[in-house]
């Protein structure tokens, strides 16, 4: 270096390096997640999320002059709590690892003291505090002190540390309190090492007793305090929240916190997640564990010297017992003799296989390569969605099943479903997430569509059937890099390789899948002439439709000229060509009712969970409005209520606030009157059914509901004759409240005064027609092209705030089916503009 040149550092702004650590957190829950890292890094035993989020209620006038209260969110008051039992920090791991942004003591201690991986190695986590809030105080307690020969004195810049220490034990619970106003790195020109956090020694430390005070008036937190071992750990409070923090949010942190450790019985990391003002909404996050499967497929390979992978497949759709004496004759077929799908094999816990990892992949994949994939485990679970996964392959009578419960199946999936990857037991998004298809299993089975059993060969597992796991880590698989973002990993030569492994392993369970089931269809055949003729029937129609459709093709693509046909066709007469569309229009026929009992099924159960419990109900009911009169006599006995209504305001009053109790429990008690109703036998009779005095009947049922919301209900009887169908009452109700239903949506937060709900019937010959009509807002603008699309099944105009459908889509299609029952009824839809009219016409009882 001469005279004419110095050496000058480089500097970075405050704002800058804050605006690099928060890009690796667009979302608040990322934010929070890495947290629960960081936790599992510090060796801890236990993890407690608590939202402490403050709401008031605001009065706001809108543009109509109508006061309404509002709910508004208080980030200012609100905090956000991680607690964990882990290691803690020391001061010297404060200042030199803590307060070093980018810091790389992860990366070259990949393990911790319990010999975990650790899940970070960027060093920047600790932004993952200021993504969620404006100021951070943590307090942490030490397994360890650093110690030199002098004493050191800590004052508010923090701790003067010499270099040259010893570890100790923190016998004294010697603990560290750290705060940091992240607004102090956007003050305009600041540095990074123009901004200081302050540190603070605190002697005698007992974080669990100052835990239970502070949380003592919320008994559920309480308990999992009580119950934590802290010898050691951390506690960050963050406050002055960035973000509004709603149940939508929560609940999609809670399930991705489900999600966030892979699906095992027992370990020994676990998360509990609070929120203060709603003890009962969540607790403890619970494991994706499911041992209700009809295969598990267990695939570990260690890289090592023999290059093998280890797999076992645990068989447990089939009935085993039936299989040995129903089905006997299954295993005297060839494929049967031979294991793994003998008898004996089946009846065994589960199966393992030792393949050469060459065998899964292709000649030409270079070793190299597949050396650098490492090693890895791969678990999935098949689970069918029905009893019977395969309608064009049999019915239940070629496969012994194993009894399942769908409806917990079909949860399960929707929450738990897709392959998710999991890096030193902590999951990478968003692979198998929100349906996350990212090994491309639908686009196999397309190509592939065919049933298990349907022929030997092609069979193709559905995205919607599996749930699996995939376990890598930093320390094997390097070449497996995390994105920008930390959204998915870098799509290289070896994480494409690893994805053709995946579908290679889960190709031998749909090997034996397809072996197991083709043979138990074929034994089928055999026994079963008649079912084979349909099968072949079918067949035989799919192909006459298909040259049907070619044939047709060609003639308007080319003009074929008459008598120019394909040399490979055959010729089918005009009658062949008509059965055969008739068995497709059978067919889809058959499945739109197979759909509409499973709907019918369900409703079912709803009612029959209400009729279990009806004894109990009626007694409620009985005791609802008493019970309110008698806590008044009692009170009257003590208080002057005159009196008390002078000297207190009105929200302090307990008279007040029992009126109150009162008009809800006069809501649940009408209620409770609609849905015992319904259970009456009388109404699920065929009788004579009088609408004069059936709509008098309804109206009464409904008065309450309407006179809560404001909504009349006007019935225009043209005399007093009697208008009578043969007919079951239940049905009638069916009709009648699901329109009542809509109209009282329709009306919600549209045309404020005068709503007004109108009921017509009279005789127009043999028949009654009734017309149903509300003063709403009409029928959705998407249904105005064509307004009978709202009878379809699944249809409904009902949306959250975000445009979410929230509607069952059930009510008109049920009213649509009801009425279409009855030989020569109809519903039609008469007016759909500034409300909405529909007219009915009964036959009338001859």
């Amino acid at each position: 270096m001469t005279d004419n040149t110095i050496n000058i550092p480089f500097k970075v702004s405050a704002r800058t390096a804050k605006l690099i650590g928060l890009e690796n957190f667009s979302t608040e829950e990322g934010a929070i997640i890495e947290l629960v890292k960081n936790t599992y890094d510090a060796d801890a035993n236990n993890c407690i999320l608590i939202f402490d989020l403050k709401i008031k209620n605001e009065k706001i006038v809108n543009e109509e002059g109508i006061e309404t209260e509002i709910e508004k969110f208080e980030r200012e008051n609100s905090s956000i709590y991680i607690i964990d039992n882990g290691i803690g920090m020391n001061d010297r791991i404060i200042q030199d690892q803590w307060m070093t942004i980018g810091t790389d003591n992860k990366l070259y201690e990949h393990t911790t003291e319990a010999g975990r991986v650790k899940t970070g190695a960027k060093g920047i986590g600790r932004f993952a505090l200021n993504r969620l809030g404006m100021l951070t105080n943590m307090i942490s307690l030490p397994t360890l002190l650093e110690v030199n020969d002098e004493s050191q004195e800590i004052v508010e810049e923090g701790p003067m540390v010499d270099p040259n220490t010893e570890l100790i034990p923190n016998v004294n619970n010697t603990g560290f309190e750290w705060t940091v106003d992240w607004k102090d790195f956007d003050k305009k020109g600041a540095a990074v090492s123009d901004v200081e956090a302050v540190l603070t020694k605190k002697e005698n430390l007992n974080v669990k007793q100052e835990l239970l005070n502070r949380f003592s008036s919320y008994p559920k937190v309480k308990d999992v305090l009580e119950d934590l071992v802290f010898k050691s750990g951390t506690v960050i409070e963050i406050t002055e929240l960035n973000d509004e923090w709603n149940q939508d949010k929560l609940r999609k942190l809670f399930g991705n916190l489900e999600m966030l450790l892979p699906p095992e019985e027992q370990n020994d990391f676990g998360i509990d997640f609070f929120l203060l003002s709603d003890l009962e909404e969540y607790g403890t996050v619970k494991r994706a564990f499911y041992d209700d499967y009809d295969y598990k497929l267990n695939a570990i390979y260690n890289g090592d010297g023999n290059k093998n992978l280890k797999v076992e497949i645990s068989r447990n759709e089939l009935d085993i017992d039936a299989l040995e004496n129903r089905y006997s004759e299954v295993f005297e077929f060839d494929m049967m003799k031979t294991s793994p799908y003998k008898l004996e094999d089946f009846k065994k816990e589960k199966i393992v296989l030792n393949i050469p990892i060459e065998k899964l992949t292709s000649e030409t994949v270079d070793k190299d390569l597949l050396e650098r994939v490492g090693k890895f485990g791969f678990t999935f679970y098949f689970l069918k969605n029905t009893i019977s996964d395969d309608k064009e392959d049999g019915d239940l009578k070629k496969y012994p099943y194993n009894r399942i419960d769908s409806a917990n199946r079909k949860s399960w999936l929707r929450k738990f479903g897709g392959i998710k990857i999991f890096r030193d037991d902590f999951r990478i998004r968003p692979y198998g997430e929100n349906g996350d298809d990212w090994l491309r299993l639908g686009e196999r089975q397309a190509q592939s569509p065919g049933g298990a059993g349907q022929r030997l060969g092609g069979y193709k597992i559905r995205p919607n059937q599996i749930a699996g796991t995939i376990k890598i880590s930093r320390l094997h698989n390097e070449s497996f890099q995390d994105k920008s973002g930390r959204e998915g990993i870098i799509e290289n030569d070896e994480f494409e390789l690893f994805k053709n492994i995946l579908l290679e392993i889960i190709g031998l369970f749909e090997k034996d899948r397809n072996v197991v089931m083709y043979n138990l269809s074929q034994l089928y055949s055999l026994r079963n002439e008649e079912a084979e003729k349909l099968r072949r029937a079918k067949e035989e129609a799919e192909i006459i439709r298909r040259q049907k459709e070619e044939r047709e093709e060609k003639k308007g693509v080319s003009g074929t000229r008459s008598g120019d046909t394909s040399s490979d066709d055959t010729k089918f007469s005009e009658s062949e060509e008509n059965m055969a569309d008739a068995i497709f229009i059978l067919e889809k026929d058959s499945e739109k009712k197979d759909e509409e009992l499973r709907l019918l099924r369900s409703l079912a159960s709803v009612g029959l969970i209400i009729s279990s419990f009806a004894h109990e109900v009626r007694s409620l009911r009985a005791r609802l409005i008493p019970r309110t009169k008698f806590l008044v006599d009692e009170l009257r006995n003590h208080l002057n209520e005159e009196e008390l209504a002078k000297n207190i305001d009105k929200d302090d009053n307990p008279f007040y606030m029992i009126d109150l109790m009162r008009e809800e429990d006069i809501k649940l008690k009408h209620w409770l009157d609609y849905s015992l109703s319904t259970l009456k036998i009388d109404k699920r009779e065929r009788k004579n059914l009088d609408f004069s005095q059936y709509f008098e009947h309804f109206k009464a049922n409904w008065s309450k509901a309407l006179e809560q919301r404001n909504i009349s209900l006007e019935l225009h009887k043209p005399d007093d004759n009697e208008y009578i169908i043969r007919a079951f009452e239940v049905n009638m109700d069916s009709i009648f409240n699901n329109l009542l239903s809509n109209s009282i949506n329709a009306h919600y937060g549209y045309n404020q005064e005068q709503k007004k709900v109108e009921i017509s019937w009279q005789k127009k010959g043999n028949d009654i027609e009734i017309l149903f009509s509300d003063n709403g807002k009409g029928l959705d603008k998407k249904y105005k092209d064509n307004p009978d699309e709202i009878f379809n099944l699944n249809e409904s105009s009902k949306t959250d705030n975000k445009g979410k459908q929230i509607g069952t889509g059930l009510g008109l299609y049920i009213v649509k089916s009801i009425i279409d029952e009855y030989n020569n009824s109809s519903i039609s839809i008469l007016k759909i503009d500034s409300g909405l009219t529909f007219k009915i016409i009964f036959k009338t009882r001859k």
